[in-house]
């Protein structure tokens, strides 16, 4: 009874997002939802005909082994198509097909030639890095479009997906050593099933809880960064303007551009917009009565530095001349007056940009 709860774990997890994804999305439909779900329902999938599987002892039906070998090759894919949506990236049709495109021929395949069997562990190998890779690379694209579009970005951070990224690339490399050795070796073995099965359980609920708690941010985040242009995608429009901007064709473009610049200054420097918390690159366009996509390319591309960044050095130069009337005594909720909306965020961004913590700066200045 005890082997059946650990076998069916992923399983159950898997189908309980699936439910609670499922109804969520019929109140609040979103791209990234959507990819989600259809994640978790292949990956509950995927568990249930595994846990068919050992259950009797290696011989399931024909049509469970078809469906398992097809989610095995389809959720990465869809894990992939998750995390595009997830960080602003766009894929066609056609990409989507090709990444799903193995998971339809080799799986009936690999039941009726056993090269074949070979040929989808190269392939699902071939997914995991892929997947990981890209999904780092696209991570951090993110946080580097969140950047250049806010100023406070803790609020807006996909950084736990680091981790989970990684932890699940770490707990594939024995899902994948379990494939080269065929299911068949674990039939008779419960703590080689155990230690996967626990794994993939945890991994599965905390994809699920942290997804369902950063999706509002996502959903919140798209239309701002969408629309300042940041050439997530690759059919994005703005770049082309932006870069007529930045080359000056054009004495009035080039002279709108220095513009820009100036004003986008005045604004930081002489009336210090930089002390209002949460200020967001529209909210900046807005002030300057502006364009948002000229901003940020005034901003992130003439002046060689995120939006972020611009906002953040003006706020902890303004904390040191407050605090540094009097170091000894600054109140605890100096860093609030410069327009920090967080400790965490104020802390980071004065080691960041001073190299070193605020007791450390003034100790050493005094």
């Amino acid at each position: 009874m005890a082997e059946h709860i650990i076998f069916s774990a992923p399983f159950f997890v898997a189908a309980f997002w699936s439910l609670w994804l499922g109804l969520d999305y019929r109140t609040h439909p979103s791209a990234p939802r959507l990819s989600l779900l259809c994640f978790m329902i292949t990956t509950a999938v995927l568990y249930l005909c595994h846990f068919i599987y050992f259950s009797l002892s290696g011989h399931a039906p024909w049509p469970v082994d078809l469906l398992y070998r097809y989610c095995n090759l389809a959720v990465f894919p869809l894990w992939h198509f998750y995390l595009c949506r997830l960080t602003l990236h766009r894929l066609s049709r056609r990409e989507q097909f090709l990444w799903l495109m193995p998971a339809v021929l080799l799986a009936p395949a690999q039941l009726m030639w056993s090269e074949a069997q070979v040929a989808a562990r190269i392939v699902f190998a071939g997914q995991v890095i892929s997947v990981f890779i890209l999904g780092w690379r696209m991570l951090r694209s993110y946080e580097t479009a969140i950047a250049s579009s806010y100023a406070d970005t803790e609020a807006y951070s996909l950084r736990p997906l680091r981790g989970l990224l990684l932890f699940l690339f770490l707990t594939t490399l024995a899902s994948f050593t379990a494939n080269l050795l065929g299911r068949e070796r674990f039939v008779s073995s419960v703590a080689m099933l155990a230690v996967p099965s626990v794994l993939f359980s945890a991994f599965i609920f905390m994809l699920g809880y942290e997804s369902v708690r950063l999706l509002p941010i996502v959903t919140a985040v798209e239309d701002e960064v969408d629309e300042v242009g940041t050439c997530l995608s690759a059919d994005s429009g703005h770049g082309e303007q932006g870069e007529s901007l930045l080359s000056g064709e054009g004495d009035d473009q080039g002279d709108h551009f220095a513009q820009l610049q100036r004003d986008v200054l005045r604004a930081m420097d002489e009336e210090k917009l930089y002390l209002r918390p949460n200020i967001k690159i529209s909210d900046l366009a807005l002030h300057l009565g502006s364009n948002r996509n000229y901003i940020w390319h005034a901003v992130n591309e003439g002046m060689g530095i995120s939006f972020s960044e611009l906002v953040n050095r003006r706020r902890i130069d303004h904390y040191i001349r407050l605090a540094g009337q009097n170091p000894q005594h600054a109140a605890d909720d100096t860093w609030q007056r410069c327009g920090f909306t967080s400790a965490t965020t104020f802390y980071r961004c004065f080691r960041l940009y001073k190299g070193c913590s605020p007791a450390e700066y003034f100790a050493r200045e005094a």
